[in-house]
């Protein structure tokens, strides 16, 4: 069970961990600065290893580093242990290793116990928090009851996974441009395109018929797949060369991985402001510690964030608005509040410039461009701004 402890920060105690190793690690690399890093994956044992007098005798023999002054120790959620040295503490460190060597068997010890070296192996100690955070999520997942009529192929959804890898995603990805639109549709100006793949139709073509909704595990990691693929793509050097701003939707979870990590060790600085991370409210307000250090890393990176929200009232209990993100994203709908309802205006208050902070869209009908106008919205995304842009 996830501890009900939360420290000042609004963290969960088991995620501090995980922080404090992310906030080390992203220092070491802006800095250049060469670190040693020394690993125990207990998460990489058998499950008989992970608990009882030999994992114990583990973390009894890694004890000596929490007294180094040269080094950093950090636990992670699940219980992996990592430690992080000046290069003048590297006898210490494989001293640890050593004796970590001895407690396992070959093959144990191969799996489980790493020496790393930051900065040129961030991207593998990052992927260690990354799973740990993937923990935290799958043990928040085991604490919800199960519907009783769920049933799951896993040979059906294995064929889709191993498709998923080799499919070409460039067919499900739409892009749109966000445009500033004034009442009247005059001084139309292109602020951005927002590129994103419709989980819908993947899972249409990977799996026909099949309701993703009794899976949503495999739909997360369908989801985090195609969030690494455009990464993937975002990366090459012809997309690098001439970059537009654009506007990603990612998982949070993401941010943390190869190739997001690979993709910002190869833009430069004064280009990250262009390409603005989309996340979503509910994903946001289901996990506020993985937000703090996806939102953390991004800012400190140079990186723009969008919060995306299907509703005014989904975005209005975001209490971290103001001070994490640059712009809102609402996906329209006949269900709205009237422009002049007190709901709509507590959006408004919700940033200090609605008109340059929030995108409307969903904007295919003139229904919903008038419902932003009225509401103080001057950007907008959707079918009909395509069409007039195209026209234009």
């Amino acid at each position: 069970m996830i501890s009900a402890m939360h420290s000042a920060a609004g963290l969960p105690v088991e995620a501090l961990g995980a922080v404090a190793l992310s906030n080390a690690i992203r220092d070491a690399v802006a800095m250049g600065e060469e670190r040693l890093v020394l690993m125990l994956r207990f998460s990489a044992l058998p499950r008989a290893r992970r608990f009882g007098t030999r994992a114990e005798l583990l973390r009894e023999a890694w004890e000596p580093l929490n007294s180094t002054a040269r080094v950093r120790s950090f636990k992670l959620p699940g219980g992996d242990l990592v430690a992080i040295g000046l290069p003048n503490a590297s006898e210490a460190l494989e001293q640890e290793r050593q004796i970590l060597f001895s407690m396992l068997e070959p093959e144990e010890a191969e799996q489980a116990v790493h020496m790393l070296r930051l900065p040129q192996q961030a991207a593998a100690v990052m992927a260690a928090v990354e799973d740990s955070l993937g923990m935290v999520a799958a043990m928040r997942a085991m604490a919800l009851e199960e519907p009783e009529n769920r049933t799951v192929d896993t040979a059906a959804l294995a064929a889709a996974e191993r498709g998923l890898n080799a499919a070409d995603l460039s067919i499900f990805f739409r892009q749109q441009k966000v445009c500033w639109l004034e009442p009247g549709g005059q001084n139309s100006k292109l602020f951005w395109e927002d590129r994103r793949a419709e989980l819908s139709e993947v899972c249409d073509r990977l799996l026909p018929g099949y309701d993703i909704s009794l899976t949503p595990a495999f739909a997360q990691r369908l989801l985090k797949s195609i969030d690494r693929r455009q990464l993937s793509d975002i990366a090459r050097p012809e997309e690098m060369l001439d970059m537009r701003t654009l506007a990603l939707p990612l998982r949070m979870e993401s941010l943390f991985s190869t190739e997001f990590l690979r993709l910002d060790s190869f833009m430069p600085q004064s280009q990250r402001h262009k390409l603005i991370i989309g996340l979503d409210a509910e994903d946001v307000l289901a996990a506020p510690d993985v937000f703090l250090l996806a939102r953390n890393f991004a800012k400190a990176r140079g990186y723009r964030l969008m919060l995306e929200a299907g509703s005014p009232f989904a975005a209005s209990v975001v209490s971290s608005l103001r001070g994490g993100f640059d712009f809102l994203r609402l996906q329209w709908s006949e269900d709205f509040p009237a422009p002049d309802s007190p709901s709509t205006a507590m959006l408004r208050n919700k940033l200090p410039n609605a008109a340059e902070h929030i995108v409307l869209a969903g904007a295919d009908r003139a229904a919903a461009i008038a419902w932003g106008w009225e509401a103080g919205i001057r950007m907008f995304q959707g079918r009909l701004i395509e069409s007039q842009r195209q026209g234009g």
